[in-house]
């Protein structure tokens, strides 16, 4: 068991059961009267099923309290989907005000943040997944035109042809959501 009495008043990271973090850390506010974080992201993503909206935690299975553990620990572990709380050994680490409030910076009234899609700028991989070409990978050539369409290379019949294509018919596979959500804002 981790070095409770020695803590001081601050942020802890608890881990929280996978896909509950948002609500172990309502519970936590509801139940505690604890001031809980759970950043999460929204954001819309192109998949071979179509456009699809996401919401996700900013740090799946943690979540943040603010609380004197010496007081609180036991009533915190007893919540629904808290599991424990992070520690490395004996030691539990407090999270830096700093680092809390640099995240609640980019966040709405409701701990989210919109992520917004990627952009599909020349030289981006890409997958075709919808039309004729559906399933074939690809290489953005161009930037969109008026008619949202991009100028794409593919590899069709042994040949590289360049081909204009629907924006809503190209998926990025190499973006990542959290990442563009931690990126300092343009």
């Amino acid at each position: 068991m981790p070095t409770i009495l020695e803590s001081e008043p601050g942020w802890y990271c608890f881990k929280a059961l996978p896909k509950k973090e948002h609500l172990a850390a309502l519970f936590l506010h509801r139940e505690c009267g604890l001031q809980s974080f759970c950043p999460r992201i929204r954001y819309e993503k192109k998949t071979r099923r179509g456009l699809v909206h996401f919401v996700e935690c900013l740090f799946p299975g943690y979540v943040f309290v603010n609380t004197d553990l010496r007081e609180n620990y036991r009533r915190i572990r007893a919540v629904r989907g808290i599991r424990d709380i992070v520690a490395f050994g004996n030691r539990v680490p407090r999270i830096p005000e700093a680092f809390i409030e640099s995240i609640q910076a980019r966040l709405d009234q409701q701990d989210l943040k919109d992520v917004p899609s990627p952009v599909l700028s020349p030289g981006r991989e890409v997958v075709i997944v919808e039309g004729p070409f559906k399933d074939l990978n690809a290489i953005i050539a161009g930037q969109l035109d008026a008619h949202q369409r991009v100028a794409v290379f593919l590899e069709f019949l042994g040949r590289q042809m360049q081909v204009q294509l629907p924006a809503s018919s190209l998926l990025v596979e190499t973006e990542n959501p959290r990442q563009r959500a931690l990126d300092p804002p343009a």
